[in-house]
């Protein structure tokens, strides 16, 4: 091959390279910044648009400087919590694409806190139930260093100095 066409083939080839990047650069975090807080009945609703919600559902949080902007308020659904034979488009996230996420949903996935679980017993339950097995073990511990059941017959210490040969290097 001749080097004009080698080089007009490098030159196809970076052109379709950056086409291919220009096709995904809107795909940036500056890109899925939260708008500002909507003050107007009609920022709401185009804020409600841009999230895939339906008006009535969209409330924004407070505009309170955290920097949450126009992003809805969702209520807290733990990843352990979603049915786990619903056919996702992200299974190992138990997400769809394009979901809304909470603001806090890195907290909440399924190797973190489940928010949603319910307990079998209250947290007093719990503790109580704690303390009560360890009272017992306690005063069970207690009473056997109090009682005693056998005894152990010990030799006399040896003790140096009392005029006594206790033992000897000599052969017999």
């Amino acid at each position: 091959m001749s080097l004009p066409i080698l080089a007009a083939r490098r030159a196809q080839v970076s052109s379709i390279a950056r086409q291919s990047v220009r096709a995904y650069a809107a795909y940036w975090n500056k890109d899925w910044k939260p708008g500002p807080y909507p003050n107007t009945e009609k920022e709401r609703r185009a804020a409600a648009k841009k999230y895939g919600m339906i008006p009535e559902d969209y409330e924004p949080y407070d505009d309170d400087g955290t920097g949450y902007g126009d992003y809805p308020k969702l209520p807290i659904v733990s990843a352990e919590s979603r049915d786990p034979f619903y056919n996702y488009d992200h299974d190992e996230f138990k997400r769809d694409y394009g979901e809304v996420m909470h603001v806090d949903a890195d907290l909440y996935g399924e190797d973190r806190n489940d928010y949603n679980r319910r307990y079998p017993a209250s947290l007093l339950e719990m503790n109580l139930t704690f303390l009560g097995v360890m009272a017992t073990i306690a005063f069970l511990f207690w009473c056997g260093e109090q009682v005693k059941i056998c005894y152990v017959k010990k030799m006399p210490k040896s003790m140096p100095g009392d005029g006594k040969k206790h033992y000897s290097f000599e052969l017999e």
